[in-house]
């Protein structure tokens, strides 16, 4: 993946996606790589990423580890918590061969 002006490198190993890469965002997106596996990084992954932080309840950001990559909902390697109150349960956070 090539640098992309809308996503921050915050460190050696954080990307930030930034409120607004998607309508609709609540949070920002928070990605776990470093530069070397950023190179391996989908665009798709990426914005799975920003939709999973347009979801109701979620609380500070919408995560995703090194191993990052499409999965069906969620990218796989993504973590989000939900608040009990206003939040969802979603099967594809969890991986639906898992679930």
């Amino acid at each position: 993946m090539a640098e992309r002006p809308d996503i921050k490198r915050l460190d050696d190993n954080t990307l930030e996606v930034p409120i607004g890469y998607i309508d609709g965002m609540r949070v920002k997106g928070l990605i776990y790589v470093d530069r070397q596996l950023q190179e391996y990084l989908e665009v798709e992954a990426i914005r799975q990423v920003a939709n999973v932080a347009t979801l109701p309840g979620i609380v500070k950001w919408s995560l995703a580890m090194p191993d990052i990559h499409t999965g069906y909902g969620f990218a796989i390697g993504g973590v989000a918590a939900f608040d009990i109150k206003n939040g969802i349960i979603s099967p594809g956070g969890v991986g639906y061969d898992i679930n």
